[in-house]
Formats: C-alpha cells, structure tokens, sequence
C-alpha cells in the first residue's frame, strides 16, 4: 500500500515522503530508521486522503447552500 507522509525536519521545514508499506505501523518504522532527524506530522493512504477530501467537499457544500 501507498502512505504520503508529511515531514517535518530538525530546521522545521516540511517536506514530503512516498513510501510503501503494509500498514501505518510498518510505514512509520520505515520513517523513523530513514529519517531519524526528522518526524512525521501526518501519514496518509490514497483512502485516507479519499475521506479527507470528500469530507471536505461536503462541508464546502453545506457552507455554500
């Protein structure tokens, strides 16, 4: 499964990661041993980003009507 994390390294800059992992867990493992200067302020699956923004679509809407 495909996961994007939002970054945040040790100057406080943001910067974005693609990586490949079964679940969260083992996608956050991955983070931690490849960027230990850095944490992970947000991870997300193409389904997690789905729900997000369909939720953010509908609360557009209702402020519209």
């Amino acid at each position: 499964m495909n996961f994007h994390a939002v970054m945040l390294d040790e100057t406080g800059c943001e910067f974005g990661v693609g990586i490949e992992a079964n679940d969260k867990a083992e996608a956050l493992d991955f983070l931690s041993e490849d960027y230990p200067e850095s944490r992970c302020v947000q991870i997300e699956s193409p389904e997690d980003t789905h729900r997000r923004e369909e939720a953010m679509y509908l609360r557009l809407q209702d402020d519209l009507y």
